[in-house]
């Protein structure tokens, strides 16, 4: 007689993974989700995909993304919730790339209402840090939340974040191959509570709002005075101003790094 042991198969490629997180002091309205990656043996450089909501009544749903203690360090598509198609679109991804499982970012979820919502990942794809931008599909089971009505007005900002975010690095760098040979400004900040929210870039009088951490001169001669403002999610907010000094031998990593990203981020699209 012959017996036949069904082994269940191995699923190959990164696994996505949605996880309730306890509330925290201060934020008790709230129900926090966190998004987490697993490369699964494989070393990921970018991960971009659509997190879809199902059962939702568009007003009275609030969605926020904090990115703080993401495995990414650059967001060419920050993580937004967009009411009208209901989901989160994102791109993101950390130059060198990743192989240990961490955390993409997390989703504060409060409702008017009462009720359960369906959470799904779909048209998630990962690229390898292979030199070739090869595609990786990612798995994800779906995740059921049960939302407690609440006022939204007093849920929409984690209060539990009283700390400002900080700088890690802002240099100044030019390369012909990239922002046709202009002088640039290329800056990243963390905050490991609520997660950046934006930048801010005042040069002479003129503000502009950045998302991205870079930011071109308008004067290329580079001396208008310029300062950079971080925000974080809950408000809180560091400053730095930008000497116009360039420190050749950082710029020229910055710059490979941001080219070796925006080929992996948009390839094959």
């Amino acid at each position: 007689m012959i017996f036949f042991v069904s082994i269940p198969a191995k699923v190959f490629g990164a696994q996505l993974s949605f996880e309730l997180l306890p509330n925290r002091a201060g934020d008790e309205q709230a129900t926090i989700v966190e998004i987490k990656i697993d490369p699964e043996d494989k070393t990921l450089n970018v991960v971009e995909g659509v997190i879809v909501f199902e059962g939702v009544i568009n007003d009275k749903l609030s969605v926020e993304t904090e990115t703080g203690g993401s495995v990414f360090t650059i967001w060419p598509t920050q993580p937004r919730y967009l009411p009208q198609e209901k989901a989160i679109r994102f791109t993101g991804g950390v130059p060198g790339g990743f192989n240990q499982k961490g955390s993409i970012f997390r989703m504060r979820l409060s409702s008017l209402s009462s009720g359960d919502i369906k959470i799904n990942w779909v048209n998630g794809m990962a690229y390898l840090n292979d030199g070739k931008g090869t595609k990786e599909a990612i798995f994800a089971k779906s995740l059921i939340v049960n939302l407690i009505g609440n006022d939204l007005k007093t849920a929409k900002r984690p209060s539990f974040d009283k700390k400002s975010p900080s700088f890690e690095n802002v240099e100044i760098g030019r390369d012909n191959s990239v922002y046709d040979g202009k002088h640039f400004i290329s800056f990243n900040a963390v905050d490991d509570s609520s997660g950046v929210d934006r930048y801010e870039v005042k040069e002479g009088q003129d503000v502009t709002i950045v998302t991205e951490g870079v930011y071109v001169f308008k004067d290329q001669t580079k001396k208008t005075p310029i300062s950079i403002t971080v925000y974080d999610k809950a408000g809180n907010n560091a400053v730095i101003n930008v000497s116009s000094g360039i420190d050749w031998q950082k710029y020229v990593i910055i710059t490979l790094s941001i080219l070796l990203f925006i080929f992996y981020a948009y390839k094959k699209k």
